[in-house]
């Protein structure tokens, strides 16, 4: 089995993108790390994505070739055939690229490549492979569950519910299905497990190891890193702003923050509490090594255990003090009260927080146990052998 088919939406692929491109960029190094030929089918779902060849110059040597399919969007069902797609038919229902002319592309595109696995990532991909009958096993790389998270994002109204019951159909349905499953969560592989009874492999997302050359400022700032458009950190940083900020300013005179990137999805409430003298939003940061000092506090304040908290290898990559909630690394077995501060609630990561500033013995024992911790667990080469006995179990 060396000729892989992997199957990713018309975006960026990099470690520092955002977190779900580091995620694919770290399965495409693994994989090419162990010899397979790659063909990346980038995919334009709709309107939303556009194909840009420079986005994927990050990835070019990893991959044989790189594919660009534009699918056909299909039609929203009416009247009793949407009735009848509601109850019997979910995923096209849901889904209208789900369709003959997409299946036909998929199956035609196996059969030239001489493709031998159909590797999934995110939903869509892994949706539009389910329905097409393929002669090839078919791994899904899962990142969260969508029907969890579309509840938490707003207050849901009796649509988004029904919407959601009927994505939870499907996605139930594809671990099922699928022959693999791989997740960044450990957490969520051993529901998968437990769901579908077929191969999961929890495979957390690796980066390169990096030697800092900043060294510890005189005054910490805490830092959280990842974009707005990602519901953990949108509604994350809000919290916390909204339960620990104010105390925290009252308690340590000369605390700062700083807000690691894009803003712009932001929501207006959000947008008003970062307009703070004591906050620094510095937006997208090419170069993360200018910006993540060692021995800063880096917080997790996400307070739900949804899909990979990807930034936590980054954090301690960057020997940063990692301040989370334990629902938010419950996705990482290897994040213990040995190599972090775990926290309750956000009132007791106010209290913590607090403590730290006045201990910096402890944020420098931390922060070593934290770049160990990477070391062991985050790289290619701590990730490699058991990415490669996974795959022979598959093609066995």
């Amino acid at each position: 089995m060396k000729n892989i088919l992997f199957i990713v939406n018309a975006e960026e692929i990099s470690p520092n993108a955002n977190g779900g491109a580091a995620v694919l960029y770290s399965h495409l190094e693994l994989l090419s790390n162990l010899n397979y030929h790659i063909t990346l089918l980038t995919v334009e779902w709709n309107a939303s994505y556009s194909f840009k060849k420079a986005d994927y110059k990050e990835v070019a040597s990893f991959v044989k070739e790189i594919v660009h399919y534009k699918a056909d969007e299909g039609k929203r069902k009416r009247g009793l055939d949407w009735i009848y797609h509601a109850i019997v038919k979910p995923t096209e229902f849901e889904y209208f690229f789900v369709n003959e002319k997409n299946k036909s592309y998929l199956q035609t595109l196996v059969k030239e490549k001489s493709i031998d696995l159909v590797w999934c990532e995110w939903r869509w991909a892994a949706i539009w492979a389910m329905k097409t009958q393929l002669p090839v096993p078919r791994i899904y790389s899962h990142h969260d569950w969508e029907y969890k998270l579309s509840l938490l994002r707003v207050k849901p109204s009796l649509n988004k519910r029904f919407h959601s019951f009927q994505k939870k159909r499907v996605e139930l349905k594809m671990v099922r299905t699928f022959e693999a499953c791989i997740s960044g969560s450990m957490t969520e592989s051993e529901e998968i497990k437990a769901i579908s009874y077929k191969p999961v492999l929890y495979l957390p997302t690796t980066y390169k190891a990096i030697t800092t050359s900043l060294t510890p400022k005189k005054e910490v700032s805490i830092v959280h890193l990842g974009g707005m458009g990602t519901t953990a950190n949108r509604l994350g940083l809000d919290r916390f702003l909204e339960v620990c900020w104010s105390s925290l300013k009252s308690k340590v005179s000369n605390v700062q923050l700083k807000v690691v990137g894009s803003v712009k999805r932001a929501h207006a409430s959000l947008q008003e509490k970062l307009n703070d003298k004591q906050i620094q939003a510095l937006g997208f940061v090419e170069d993360l090594e200018s910006v993540l000092y060692p021995e800063d506090i880096h917080i997790v304040p996400w307070e739900y255990n949804t899909g990979t908290r990807t930034r936590i290898p980054v954090a301690l990559n960057h020997q940063q003090v990692l301040v989370a909630t334990r629902e938010s690394v419950r996705c990482y077995p290897e994040i213990t009260d040995e190599n972090a501060i775990l926290c309750d609630s956000l009132e007791e990561m106010k209290e913590q927080i607090i403590h730290l500033y006045s201990d910096r013995e402890k944020l420098h024992l931390l922060a070593t146990k934290g770049k160990q911790t990477f070391l062991d667990n985050y790289t290619v080469q701590s990730q490699l052998s058991r990415l490669e006995d996974f795959l022979k179990t598959i093609h066995s």
